[in-house]
């Protein structure tokens, strides 16, 4: 597994009827999306159809007096409309207008931070059962996870789990997963949460050429949308020599009452 050095801090501790809350900072590989052409883009000379991701009001512009009159029409997220950009002004125009027309629908937002020119995903957070989804669409489902001890001392922990891409663009599935997910020792419902009681992905490599090491290479790949993989992740206590009797996962945040409840086997590996 390559190294990648992950600091975690516990930067406040804060209870909301028995639920632990933590913040965690966490080093990442971070997926860039590709761009959507500027508002200034020639792309948009064109009429286009694109989905609204935020809500935008059109307004009446009446040519003839050169300044918006009264009228409007709102579209939510969600909407497929087709837009290009007026040149006239700083703006957009719906599709429709007849040249010559005197009165256009027009909005004044000269950027496209509210729309997409692909399809969103309408979808939501959840932890349910051994499963948790993201926002974008990307699940996991988490398989079972392993104490391991080393002949030279040292303890991991390993969880497998498949991590399935609905999301509009790639991941790096170990890194989606230690980013979205916290991984503890101690109960965050009943106990008060201690940076030893955190799991995170070790600064040292487990040993190689195990049953595992298959997975843990799968997990470090991009996985693209529409495509699945199943993976491991290596986890290290602060205190290397604490050991999982209960793995309880929950939401990175710490915000949710939701929580994956696993109990490790255990193995030993020469180092």
């Amino acid at each position: 597994m390559k190294h990648r050095i992950l600091i975690t801090t516990l930067a406040s501790v804060m209870f909301i009827g028995g639920i632990g809350t933590a913040s965690t900072a966490i080093t990442n590989t971070q997926t860039v999306q590709a761009a959507t052409p500027s508002f200034s883009s020639s792309y948009w000379t064109k009429n286009r159809r694109v989905y609204v991701t935020k809500k935008i009001t059109f307004k009446r512009y009446d040519a003839l007096k050169g300044r918006i009159v009264k009228g409007h029409r709102i579209f939510k997220a969600g909407q497929r409309i087709t837009v290009r950009n007026a040149g006239e002004f700083d703006g957009w125009v719906l599709a429709g207008t007849k040249a010559g027309s005197r009165y256009w629908w027009v909005s004044t937002s000269a950027s496209t931070k509210w729309l997409s020119l692909n399809k969103p995903i309408n979808t939501r957070s959840y932890i349910r059962g051994n499963t948790y989804q993201d926002k974008h669409g990307v699940k996991v489902a988490i398989g079972n996870a392993t104490n391991v001890k080393t002949t030279d001392g040292q303890n991991f922990v390993v969880v497998t789990a498949t991590v399935t891409n609905n999301g509009s663009h790639s991941i790096t599935p170990s890194d989606w997963l230690t980013l979205k997910l916290g991984f503890l020792s101690a109960n965050p419902k009943k106990n008060k949460i201690k940076t030893s009681d955190i799991f995170a992905e070790p600064i040292d490599d487990i040993p190689s050429n195990n049953q595992w090491s298959d997975l843990i290479k799968t997990g470090n790949k991009k996985l693209s949308q529409g495509d699945s993989a199943k993976i491991a992740i290596v986890l290290q206590s602060e205190n290397t020599s604490k050991i999982a009797d209960s793995l309880y996962i929950m939401t990175s945040d710490f915000s949710s009452n939701k929580v994956i409840t696993l109990h490790p086997s255990s193995v030993t590996l020469s180092k």
